[in-house]
């Protein structure tokens, strides 16, 4: 869901001239990098949570290498245009993906035909934040619990609905998870984006999502959906009054969204290394850390050898979710 545009903007203006003020070792800076413009491309439109941080970290960029940094929003195909396009650019440091959860592991298995290999067409420069999801419902239904939701829905087999961003989507794929771990019967309505599909849920023609927190945030806050627990271990600064899915039996029922910084597979080991080292002084700053809580993200900082693993549990455990529910995209 695109974030109020005017208030993005004038937090990110403000956030920029913090993180832009940071100093940068003039160690990292080799004679012919960068050379030109360095593009981040963003697998979404303009406007949302990816598309703020990319924003960010390019104003950080820009002040610290000493040149211009444009961030290229290229929707479509689930992530998978813009994640070719990165793959197969050159690997020389000036062209960056921001990667997610869905480009970078669900599609592997999801999508039949895919023009880049995600394990292999990468490396990972360090994840940026992931955001867990949790079950939301509209007002009215007679549930304030997690427990009775799970009562109300067994009680209500086939009646219910659950909206998602689409098939295949992380809050579809995630809500067919919590149906075969709970045992309830929900009927899937995929939509054309998360938007459309909060609107529905707001206005009562579906009973329920499985949103990311800074999805629905406003939402929650404005009362107009009820938020019944959080898809997390830890417990979140954000809502900490929210239940926690593993506090209430469900230990496997943990699920986020990420994103990640990328570069094409081949790109020098020492522009690698610098690019390794602005993304964590970015992360470290607590202007950025505050202005992505503002929109309801915690930045999670990971050790690389840490973000591999992660990664290849995340390929797995959805592989294996896609393969049993027999899902399979063109």
């Amino acid at each position: 869901m695109p974030l109020d545009r005017r208030h993005l903007i004038l937090g990110l203006v403000a956030t920029a001239n913090e993180i832009a003020a940071i100093p940068v070792s003039a160690q990292l800076l080799t004679d012919n990098w960068p050379s030109k413009t360095i593009a981040i491309i963003v697998p979404f439109p303009a406007g949302g949570s990816a598309d703020l941080s990319a924003r960010l970290l390019a104003e950080h960029l820009k002040a610290g290498l000493g040149h211009p940094v444009v961030v290229e929003n290229k929707p479509g195909a689930g992530g998978n245009l813009a994640a070719a396009e990165a793959a197969h650019a050159q690997a020389d440091g000036h062209t960056l993906f921001v990667g997610t959860n869905g480009t970078q592991t669900i599609n592997q298995t999801l999508y039949r035909h895919l023009t880049f290999d995600p394990a292999t067409d990468f490396v990972a420069i360090g994840m940026m934040w992931s955001a867990p999801h949790l079950l939301v419902v509209h007002p009215a239904i007679p549930a304030r619990s997690l427990e009775a939701f799970i009562a109300y829905a067994r009680a209500h087999p086939g009646e219910l609905s659950y909206g998602s961003s689409g098939i295949g989507s992380s809050t579809h794929l995630f809500g067919e998870m919590f149906k075969a771990r709970t045992g309830v019967d929900m009927v899937h309505v995929p939509y054309r984006g998360q938007g459309p599909a909060l609107d529905d849920l707001i206005g009562g023609r579906i009973a329920a999502m499985f949103p990311i927190v800074p999805d629905v945030l406003a939402a929650i806050r404005a009362d107009q959906v009820r938020a019944l627990a959080l898809a997390s271990n830890s417990a979140s600064e954000i809502l900490p009054d929210v239940a926690r899915m593993p506090q209430l039996g469900y230990p496997d029922l943990v699920a986020s969204a990420w994103i990640a910084l990328y570069a094409p597979a081949a790109t020098p080991v020492e522009i690698f290394e610098q690019l390794r080292f602005q993304l964590d002084w970015l992360l470290a700053s607590s202007a950025f850390g505050e202005r992505m809580k503002q929109v309801g993200i915690e930045v999670k900082r990971m050790r690389p050898n840490e973000f591999a693993v992660f990664t290849q549990q995340e390929r797995s455990r959805w592989a294996t979710l896609i393969e049993s529910l027999k899902l399979q995209i063109e």
